[in-house]
């Protein structure tokens, strides 16, 4: 089957390639109707833009490149759902890279992106000083939106959400139940661990109750593999101190989850010895055994919201004169047999 070219279209439409190419393009200078007609005739016959073509004339592509440490989990698939639906509003095709935690990934993610000339880029860092210095300079030639890890020391549009109050919130169930001594498991040098963390110190602070050094806890989560290791040493010792933990709040999702697999490896019963909640996005908490407490984050939001600051810095023409907004979504708790047995 032949392919649909800008040509073919107009000859089927009778228009000129001038025209269907502005339709196409969304430009005020053709009608709606035009353009709907154009769009829709298009979209029927599979129409697939010349990339390198607009990009020799207009110097744009149309895509915009994503860059986020991992893609193993619910967490990051809503947050992508969300990004290609804003951008398919838009007009943008998005090209996603995995930098696996590794800061050398991430680096070559970095750069692949300004090889393949995407528009702008949304960008997850591993942690707040991961290629800062490349993201600094890239920022000077193309737009960059940073999301979800957004203690980053970048000046641009940041979203997220309200990490330390997330984490708080959930100590604070825990300690409202009776569950005074909380460990937290958190992920080792990643982004989100900082604010997440302080909100549990917090909720210690403002319940007058001193915080525990020997709960504090750190996890690679590099590989899964990594990560099991990790929380298990670290359950079996928490259980071997004179004053063992009656709870644990899990920072990142991959660590929540993982977790109740753990404790049911070591035979501890949940809720009855550990009590547990962290943040969690997964829709199979209800046929986890016990059904898991979680804190939820708006992560369409995330994703959509971040699209639109990216677009909208990239069609501004004067970018030192934008005010960067450091865009904060509260999370909710969703409280199961995790938690309250």
């Amino acid at each position: 089957m032949a392919k649909t070219t800008l040509k073919s279209l107009a000859q089927a439409l009778n228009m000129s390639v001038s025209t269907v190419s502005k339709a196409l393009n969304d430009s005020h200078e053709i009608s709606e109707v035009t353009k709907r007609t154009v769009q829709e005739f298009a979209k029927k016959h599979n129409y697939q833009p010349n990339v390198l073509a607009k990009f020799l004339k207009t110097g744009k592509t149309n895509t915009i490149g994503v860059v986020l440490p991992k893609m193993t989990g619910p967490f990051e698939a809503q947050i992508i759902a969300g990004m290609q639906k804003a951008a398919a509003t838009h007009h943008y095709r998005i090209i996603i890279m995995n930098t696996m935690e590794n800061e050398e990934l991430e680096k070559q993610a970095l750069q692949s992106m300004l090889d393949k000339s995407v528009d702008g880029i949304l960008l997850c860092p591993i942690h707040e000083e991961s290629n800062i210095d490349l993201a600094k300079q890239i920022l000077k030639t193309t737009p960059v939106v940073i999301f979800d890890r957004t203690h980053y020391p970048l000046d641009t549009h940041k979203v997220g959400v309200l990490n330390s109050e997330g984490t708080y919130n959930a100590c604070k169930h825990l300690l409202d139940i009776g569950r005074r001594k909380i460990a937290i498991f958190c992920g080792a040098r990643q982004g989100i661990t900082t604010k997440r963390l302080s909100g549990y110190i917090e909720a210690h602070n403002d319940c007058q109750i001193p915080v525990t050094p020997e709960y504090i806890l750190y996890c690679n989560v590099k590989s899964l593999s990594d990560l099991q290791d990790d929380m298990e040493k670290h359950v079996k010792a928490l259980l071997q101190l004179s004053n063992p933990p009656d709870a644990i709040i899990g920072v990142a999702d991959t660590i929540t989850t993982h977790l109740l697999g753990i404790l049911a490896k070591l035979e501890i019963k949940v809720p009855e010895t550990l009590a547990v909640i962290g943040f969690a996005n997964t829709d199979l908490v209800l046929s986890l055994n016990p059904s898991l407490s979680t804190i939820r984050q708006p992560t369409t939001e995330i994703g959509e919201i971040s699209v639109n600051k990216l677009v909208e810095t990239m069609q501004k023409k004067n970018r030192s004169q934008i005010e960067w907004e450091d865009i904060k979504l509260p999370t909710s708790i969703q409280l199961r047999r995790s938690t309250i047995g």
